[in-house]
């Protein structure tokens, strides 16, 4: 990645990269940004405000890096690229960097290793909706890595949709890729570490949680309106009207993991 992703740098001032960055940003954040929920905008708003210490976590790049580990298909490859995300995490943390953002999955021992230098945000979203609008980003998205061709009804049935409705359970719990994300020990991992984050928002209370993360950092943030999904429908893909009830089985345990956080962090 270039240095428009990812800088640390010393300015010829003398100082070593990372001490620069400790005087000019005493405590680092990561926002750990699970996909469709505002998150791009997000990032980039913390990333202005991080300019010369900054690791963004870039999921095609992991995922084009996942060609390395042999031939496997693309299910596979996104949960090796999803495992390489979270190994990209620590090595971050490790280097020093102040302000590390993208979809990197926690392990287990991230944050209490971490806490000292770094708050740790995230913001949720209705786990339905999300998933409606995930689904219909990687449809209609015909260069991303993610992209979807297969029918509606085929693809609901498939591992990757599994893993799609249960993506609180991938990001927070801490579990390797393999392990059942929709489980009972992902839901009861994901609350556990959820209450370690410094600030927990939610898409439809972006306001509050601008609040609380430039208290954090000092820095006013203010996120745009980027990456959004276009709600209307596109040509060749499926209408999603008839499969409410099947979506909403997959989300289970993401909201139940949802409905508790809004009651934990809505003050």
């Amino acid at each position: 990645m270039g240095l428009a992703r990812n800088t640390l740098v010393d300015l010829k001032n003398g100082l070593p990269p990372r001490q620069l960055a400790d005087r000019l940003h005493p405590r680092g954040v990561v926002f750990i940004h699970v996909p469709k929920c505002a998150g791009t905008s997000i990032e980039n708003a913390l990333r202005a405000q991080f300019r010369l210490s900054r690791f963004m976590i870039d999921p095609e790049t992991s995922f084009s890096a996942t060609r390395l580990y042999g031939k496997s298909g693309q299910h596979e490859k996104l949960m090796q690229a999803s495992e390489l995300r979270r190994h990209m995490l620590h090595y971050a943390l490790a280097s020093g960097y102040k302000c590390i953002t993208g979809h990197a999955p926690l392990g287990i021992s991230t944050i209490p290793e971490a806490t000292a230098s770094h708050d740790f945000i995230t913001v949720l979203r209705d786990p339905v909706e999300r998933f409606y609008s995930h689904l219909r980003f990687n449809q209609t998205d015909k260069s991303g890595h993610g992209r979807i061709t297969l029918p509606v009804t085929e693809f609901l049935t498939s591992p990757r949709a599994h893993v799609m409705g249960n993506l609180y359970g991938k990001y927070f719990s801490g579990l390797p890729m393999q392990a059942d994300l929709g489980g009972r020990e992902a839901v009861d991992r994901s609350k556990q570490q959820l209450t370690l984050f410094s600030a927990v928002g939610f898409l439809d209370r972006l306001d509050q949680f601008n609040m609380k993360v430039s208290a954090l950092t000092g820095k006013k943030l203010q996120p745009g309106h980027d990456n959004r999904t276009i709600p209307t429908p596109h040509e060749g893909s499926d209408d999603l009207s008839g499969f409410h009830d099947q979506i909403e089985d997959l989300c289970q345990t993401d909201i139940e993991i949802y409905n508790w956080a809004r009651q934990e962090f809505s003050t």
